[in-house]
């Protein structure tokens, strides 16, 4: 619901190809982690912000796009999460052209 608001708000042309292509790129939803799960990690990161990284490595995502830079900026060079941080302009620009090509929708 955030990135469909996000991109409502600063990019509406670009809704429909949101809308068109989201459901191919198989996402699933992951459960919020329980408070024990959470402890593990809680000198990594704000608190607001930890149940989505928690989630995103418990659910073994390959990225975690955020464009909160203040917090997840420190996240983002260290190779000690097994997924990558990237902005959401970096997803758009870079990686998702590439996840597309490989499912064989575009050239």
């Amino acid at each position: 619901m955030e990135i469909e608001r996000n991109i409502k708000k600063k990019m509406p042309h670009a809704l429909s190809v949101y809308q068109h292509y989201l459901p191919l790129l198989n996402l699933r939803i992951i459960p919020v982690p329980r408070a024990q799960e959470l402890r593990k990690f809680s000198h990594t990161i704000v608190d607001k912000d930890l149940p989505v990284l928690v989630a995103a490595i418990q659910g073994k995502a390959d990225f975690l796009v955020t464009g909160d830079k203040k917090h997840f900026q420190r996240l983002r060079s260290g190779k000690e999460y097994p997924l990558r941080i990237v902005t959401p302009a970096e997803f758009v620009d870079g990686i998702l052209p590439e996840i597309l090509k490989e499912m064989g929708q575009m050239e």
